[in-house]
């Protein structure tokens, strides 16, 4: 990954609604906080791996259900302390460990 390139994070809920539209924004904020380039994408837990071949490449997966990516290189993070706000701040710091990891 070049320092160019923009992180690519998928987040994958159930119906790709109302959790992964606020897990989603959780996530830019962390990115702008961090002044990471980033792009988040949202998808169904059954889309996971349509979303990662259209995309081409995915450096996360932010998940709040049970994903099977064929690509068991991309690093999957359980999502839900942005829902329930506990362990907010423990998720943040996997998020930024893992990008960091792939540059």
């Amino acid at each position: 990954m070049t320092i160019e390139e923009p992180v690519r994070i998928l987040v994958a809920c159930g119906t790709a609604i109302a959790t992964a539209t606020y897990v989603a924004e959780k996530v830019k904020k962390v990115l702008e906080k961090h002044k990471i380039k980033g792009e988040v994408y949202q998808a169904k837990a059954q889309e996971v791996n349509y979303f990662i071949k259209m995309l081409g490449k995915v450096h996360l997966i932010l998940a709040t259900t049970i994903v099977t990516p064929a690509d068991k290189s991309i690093p999957i993070l359980n999502a839900m302390p942005f829902l329930t706000g506990i362990g907010e701040s423990d998720l943040e710091k996997k998020i930024i460990d893992v990008i960091k990891a792939k540059k």
